[in-house]
């Protein structure tokens, strides 16, 4: 698991929205009892991957929402979230140029939603986005198994599709 941490941080071109050198506003603590791990059931995960998976959602003060494959070497989901009072396209501008193949994705529950897909010799790397109402949440996921593009691509697109339809209203 080191190596694949190691090679996201040296091929994640798209930073998290709430890491922006021009940092969206955020307009209020998010809740204290909801993640987009609350939005999603591991078993719901390891069907859109077709890979068994568990969630690991960190300790208090410490909180991620993470899915890590059962199987050694498989690919990883980790979600995040910020709350945004704006549109979707003034959320992305904040990202900057990006490293990758960018497409907008139909989400109908959703204002706005982006992937980001990047493949090297060594690894794929898929950053997704969607934004619903206030809440701006993310998919970075990373194999290093470059043969893994497809389903990584449709796991996120299907974790994208979820996290929208389930989004909270407010905080």
């Amino acid at each position: 698991m080191d190596r694949l941490a190691g090679l996201a941080a040296g091929l994640v071109a798209v930073p998290l929205l709430g890491a922006c050198s021009e940092e969206p506003e955020q307009t209020g603590p998010p809740p204290t009892s909801w993640s987009p791990c609350s939005d999603l059931e591991p078993e719901e995960v390891s069907a859109l991957l077709g890979e068994e998976v568990t969630e690991e959602t960190g300790a208090t003060g410490v909180e991620r929402c993470t899915y890590v494959p059962v199987a050694e070497g498989g690919p990883t989901l980790d979600l995040n979230y910020l709350w945004f009072d704006g549109p979707f396209e003034e959320a992305w501008d904040t990202i900057g140029d990006v490293a990758g193949r960018v497409q907008d994705l139909e989400v109908p529950t959703a204002d706005g939603a982006r992937m980001v897909v990047q493949t090297t010799d060594e690894a794929v790397v898929v950053t997704a986005f969607v934004q619903t109402g206030g809440l701006v949440e993310s998919v970075n996921g990373i194999s290093l198994d470059t043969d893994d593009r497809g389903r990584l691509v449709r796991a996120a697109r299907g974790v994208i599709r979820l996290l929208s339809a389930r989004a909270p209203e407010s905080r």
